[in-house]
């Protein structure tokens, strides 16, 4: 738990703000798609690797180690930048490269590490587990984001704004190399793999029509497309667009984190009782509703309120999409299935984003149908109207080709849509986080019969 935290405090400090840094150092509209999805593919390629090789180690926890280490120390080069090589096309493309090795070590962490906690984390309580540990994760991430955009937001007033991006990167890598300490310590049962428990991604793409498992990653694969076509664009929107200042950024991007954080140990709840598959219906369609909501209304007030949303609906769609994957494959094949939609995932991103980018450069500066004129600030409102479209499409594709994998007790999506659509989700998860009371679920009903596990 404690190394999640620590983990968290980096991504709220410094990941999150990668991409207003790459801003900072005055990249292009494509240069910031590709900042936030070209390092994410190679890392999905170095979990790939890293998957293919895992019968080689002799150690898990030895692995996971090394490679947060290194991922922690290259925050100390991405600090130096603005100092070395100011701003423009040179300091943006290092920083594209430094961000290529930084996805690239957490990438070949990734399946090693859920390898690892799916052994160590009981299979009847995952859903809670992993509802309260993304809780305090969220949390920490909230505090270290808000934190941080105070530290930009000051140094912005005094023309300093390299200055804060070194105190905030450097309070990143602090954090990260405090989770590598507390990542030492985990338990490191042996891992073993027999020769029919190895299939290549070439076997895994030809058995996916008849594959519950690779159903589900292609719908997965398929939001993140739409999510990648205006996703790195947000930043760019709010501060280059609507003029925001950091501090006006930091809270519209905070809403959605703390959101997640009062939200995701209800959740867990939910999945654990009525199933993933269950909550994914739902949150597929959620997550659809989200980037075109951004077209209503450029206010502060009105962006934080859609923010709330879309932290609510990311909370159930993030938890059960991880808890799925948990679910639907065995221990031994774990690492080389998170590899896998890694890698899909991957690839989906890249692409979604480059169509975004390229796209944002072709569109007309207004549209008109009869009378009616729609003249958007840029492009990027429009990129934000295809991206919902997107997943609305991936959600009414995908979610009827896979089912649930385990007995779960039956509940209509109706009286589940209630269930959510009540204030109680966060004012329950307020209640349990100041006194860490969870109501355990009642006895399970059997809905369908479980399908094998790949």
């Amino acid at each position: 738990m404690r190394d999640g935290v620590s983990h968290a405090v980096m991504l709220g400090a410094g990941e999150t703000y990668l991409g207003p840094f790459g801003i900072f150092l005055q990249a292009t509209t494509l240069q910031v798609g590709i900042l936030a999805t070209l390092p994410q593919l190679f890392g999905a390629v170095m979990q790939w690797a890293s998957a293919i090789s895992m019968d080689r180690f002799t150690s898990r926890r030895r692995i996971i180690v090394a490679g947060a280490l290194s991922q922690g120390l290259l925050w100390f080069p991405i600090t130096l930048l603005p100092f070395l090589f100011g701003s423009g096309d040179l300091a943006v493309w290092l920083l594209i490269g430094l961000a290529l090795l930084y996805h690239g070590t957490n990438g070949a962490v990734v399946p090693v590490w859920n390898s690892l906690i799916g052994d160590l984390a009981p299979p009847d309580v995952r859903g809670r587990f992993f509802g309260t540990r993304n809780r305090f994760c969220g949390m920490s991430t909230f505090i270290a984001l808000i934190a941080a955009g105070g530290v930009l937001q000051i140094f912005s007033g005094q023309n300093q704004v390299a200055w804060g991006y070194l105190i905030i990167f450097l309070a990143a890598l602090a954090a990260r190399l405090n989770s590598v300490r507390w990542l030492a310590r985990y338990a490191d049962p042996p891992f073993s793999l027999s020769p029919e428990q190895v299939f290549t991604f070439r076997q895994f793409l030809r058995r996916s029509p008849h594959s519950n498992f690779a159903k589900f990653v292609f719908f997965v694969g398929a939001v993140n497309f739409g999510v990648a076509f205006s996703g790195p664009y947000f930043a760019l929107y709010m501060l280059r667009d609507l003029s925001f200042s950091y501090l006006q950024f930091t809270l519209v991007t905070a809403v959605a984190i703390i959101a997640q954080f009062l939200t995701f140990r209800y959740w867990g709840g939910l999945t654990d009782r009525f199933g993933n598959k269950k909550i994914l219906n739902l949150c597929g369609w959620g997550v659809g509703v989200v980037p075109m909501l951004w077209l209503v209304s450029t206010h502060l007030g009105y962006l934080i309120a859609i923010q709330a949303y879309a932290g609510f609906v990311w909370a159930g769609f993030s938890l059960s999409a991880a808890n799925f994957l948990f679910d639907a494959v065995t221990p031994a094949k774990r690492a080389r299935c998170v590899a896998y939609q890694g890698l899909i995932n991957g690839v989906c991103v890249f692409a979604g984003s480059l169509c975004g980018g390229m796209a944002a450069g072709r569109m007309p500066e207004s549209f008109s149908v009869g009378p009616w004129t729609w003249t958007p600030l840029s492009a990027l409102p429009v990129i934000f109207l295809i991206s919902g479209l997107v997943r609305f499409v991936s959600a009414g594709f995908f979610l009827k080709k896979f089912r649930e994998v385990r007995p779960v007790e039956p509940i209509s999506h109706g009286e589940l849509i209630f269930r959510v659509s009540q204030i109680r989700p966060i004012a329950g998860a307020t209640f349990s986080l100041f006194t860490d009371h969870f109501r355990r679920p009642g006895t399970r009903k059997k809905e369908t019969p479980p399908l094998s596990k790949i």
